[in-house]
């Protein structure tokens, strides 16, 4: 400051010391604005964004394909449509049949992204052949019904009667989750002393006709063509019900049913096949599940 007076003294001697002043601090104000930095432009192509920040995941876009098991065509329809609903851009695309079909099915090449089967066996067989991956998912669980008729021309009103000699029986056949199933139920039936040791023989001696899925099973009773089948509960659907009456398998002779999902190893859209697992076993796929009659998962 006082080098500054000086230099304006100097150069004009006639110049009052508050004048002088005056521009020294004018001056000096403008020196010190000179030196506060400006702030650097960000680098073209440089992000100002905080490094912190999660980013937000892109949405899913894409189509999978699902094999599932008969017993799950409703269930999962309407899964699909609560699925595409929170991920507009994708599409399911289902392939319903026995999961012994379908697991054949990719065995010989097909092309899917899950396997959604009634039973664990037929996943253990997929993973041995290498079609589906090593861990899957327990997603339901499900459990047999007897059914008849309507008109029940045969007056069958317990499980006992399907012993009874001329009973026109359907079942799936032991390939099939719940033809497999049902023989459990007779097994473990012909071991209580309330149906002695010769139901099971005495049932499966009543058997007409064996099919490959379970929804068959429900149609040929529905269709009055047999007197009494053993299906899955999830498969007494409002408009079966409309056609037939159920009886119900106490808990000590019936058998509870796994159903596993897993990814195929062929699986051409992961991050999808992935998300769609996880909106199966979310609250609002479960409660999906337990509307048709299906028992989620604790």
């Amino acid at each position: 400051m006082k080098s500054l007076l000086r230099l304006l003294w100097r150069r004009v001697p006639a110049l009052p010391a508050a004048v002088a002043l005056a521009i020294a601090l004018s001056l000096l104000a403008s020196a010190c604005a000179d030196d506060v930095a400006a702030p650097e432009a960000p680098t073209p192509g440089t992000s100002t964004a905080d490094p912190t920040a999660v980013p937000t995941p892109e949405p899913l876009s894409g189509d999978i394909t699902v094999f599932a098991a008969s017993s799950l065509i409703q269930a999962f329809e309407e899964i699909a449509v609560a699925f595409k609903a929170e991920n507009e851009a994708t599409r399911v695309n289902f392939n319903f049949a026995g999961s012994q079909d379908l697991r054949t099915q990719l065995e010989l090449g097909a092309q899917a992204d899950l396997f959604a089967a009634a039973d664990t066996r037929q996943i253990d067989l997929a993973a041995e052949s290498g079609v589906v991956v090593d861990d899957h998912e327990i997603f339901a669980h499900n459990r047999l019904v007897v059914i008849v008729p309507k008109a029940n021309e045969a007056v069958i009103t317990t499980l006992q009667d399907l012993a009874e000699p001329g009973i026109k029986v359907v079942l799936a056949n032991v390939g099939v989750p719940v033809g497999a199933y049902s023989r459990q139920f007779l097994i473990k039936a012909s071991d209580d002393p309330a149906f002695g040791p010769d139901y099971g023989a005495n049932v499966l001696a009543n058997v007409v006709s064996e099919e490959s899925n379970v929804r068959q099973v429900a149609a040929r009773i529905q269709l009055d063509e047999a007197d009494a089948g053993i299906v899955f509960s999830s498969d007494v659907t409002t408009e079966l019900a409309a056609a037939v009456t159920t009886i119900e398998i106490p808990d000590a002779l019936n058998v509870l049913a796994d159903y596993p999902i897993v990814l195929t190893t062929e699986a051409e859209d992961i991050d999808i096949a992935e998300a769609f697992i996880e909106f199966v076993l979310s609250d609002a796929g479960q409660a999906i599940l337990v509307e048709h009659n299906f028992i989620g998962i604790d």
